[in-house]
């Protein structure tokens, strides 16, 4: 994509770019956020967007989970509490994960 197709043409905000945060960090962990995308949301891979800026946040709502069953999913599915991780970043609990999973917890 070049330079002038990320300038919206027309309507609000016409003029503005569009940028996408970063992937490298939630690359680096693509099979845990596969298999975590799919056991807590029920979303098979290619159908979502996540980024190194994406949260929890961004998914509460679907099938009408809330954040607290999100947290409760995550802790009977992985056995971890993330409740403390504030903004819910799902890079941050990406890595917890990956740690767990290879003894580092």
């Amino acid at each position: 994509m070049n330079e002038e197709d990320k300038i919206i043409p027309s309507g609000l905000f016409k003029g503005k770019k569009i940028e996408f945060a970063p992937t490298a960090g939630v690359d680096m962990f693509w099979e845990v956020a596969e298999d975590f995308m799919e056991r807590i949301f029920n979303l098979p891979p290619g159908e979502y967007l996540i980024t190194d800026e994406s949260s929890l946040w961004d998914f509460t709502g679907l099938d009408d989970m809330e954040i607290s069953d999100v947290y409760e999913r995550i802790q009977e599915v992985y056995d971890l509490d993330v409740s403390d991780i504030q903004s819910g970043n799902l890079l941050e609990i990406f890595m917890l994960i990956h740690r767990r999973e290879n003894g580092a917890l």
